[in-house]
């Protein structure tokens, strides 16, 4: 009975630990406290926030922004999307000379109040964490089925990418464009990520999203990652096409499980989100689990 009393807490333990991790993931990526941070908003609309150094920045473009009740808003000379983003976008060069406002990446998000309401202007994806928009993208889990065991394949970041290089990633991923939909941006980048055919690009299901709000050192990142699982055939290896990923390996979900145990710094830090996630859609992660409303509710954080 001792024995047995021992083996039973030993496991207690192993699987309260293995929870903690799924936790330690989960309050990563939701840091931040938006009292620290300044709402900006357009005809009214919130849609964003700044740092307060930030803001005090942006309010010496006079022209552009200007302070009411504590908050920033948007000149309503600039009464158009095109007015809007044209307007932010000179304004984003100028604060570049200084080497602020984030990296130029030539691909613009689109600015809203809400996730589904219409869109206000445009701004660099680049620009993005910098003035706390909602950003958008989608990461998609490739996986099989060999016997009883799952395999997820894992892709292996460039050791040149400017963010994150060398840390694992979900098979394929990608910020959310304002001229695609959702499944014409999956479609792409399975295209431009793994060499995914567009017949088998097609067959990704949506299962949902996640979302988190995230203190960086570049501001504020307030972020809506939509889900997608493919099941890949077993004669099907992706290979990488664009440079952004350096191989593929196909990995047993045991041992995934056991990366994100050990090794916290092993994956991207949202793409653990994605794969804490995948675990509990396939049974991974079971309600039996004592705190498994925390670690769901966790992973669909509000973003204001």
């Amino acid at each position: 009975m001792v024995y047995k009393s021992a083996v039973l807490n030993r496991e207690r333990y192993s699987k309260m630990h293995h929870n903690n991790n799924y936790l330690q993931y989960i309050k990563r990526c939701n840091n931040a406290d938006l009292s620290d941070f300044v709402p900006w908003s357009i005809s009214d609309k919130v849609v964003g926030y700044v740092s307060k150094d930030t803001a005090s920045k942006l309010l010496t473009f006079n022209q552009i922004f200007y302070e009411r009740n504590k908050s920033l808003h948007l000149s309503e000379t600039l009464n158009t999307p095109n007015l809007r983003t044209k307007a932010v976008a000179k304004l984003l060069d100028a604060l570049r000379a200084e080497n602020l406002g984030g990296k130029k990446l030539y691909e613009n998000y689109a600015v809203r109040e809400s996730i589904g309401q219409p869109s206000l202007m445009s701004i660099d994806r680049g620009a993005s964490t910098y003035f706390g928009i909602i950003s958008i993208g989608f990461h998609l889990n490739g996986f099989l089925t060999q016997g009883n065991q799952i395999k997820m394949w894992v892709a292996t970041r460039s050791a040149d990418r400017v963010t994150f290089p060398g840390q694992l990633d979900n098979m394929v991923a990608g910020g959310q464009p304002s001229n695609l939909t959702i499944v014409e941006n999956v479609i792409k980048e399975c295209d431009e990520e793994a060499s995914i055919p567009t017949w088998l690009a097609v067959k990704a299901r949506s299962t949902g999203l996640i979302s988190y709000r995230m203190r960086s050192s570049g501001g504020l990142r307030r972020h809506v990652m939509y889900t997608y699982d493919l099941i890949m055939p077993v004669d099907f290896i992706p290979e990488p096409n664009d440079g952004e990923v350096e191989k593929f390996s196909l990995v047993k979900i045991e041992d995934i499980k056991e990366i994100l145990q050990k090794l916290p710094d092993a994956f991207k830090f949202n793409c653990n989100l994605v794969v804490i996630d995948f675990f509990i859609r396939h049974g991974l992660i079971q309600s039996e689990n004592p705190i498994y409303f925390e670690i769901v509710n966790g992973l669909r954080s509000p973003l204001d």
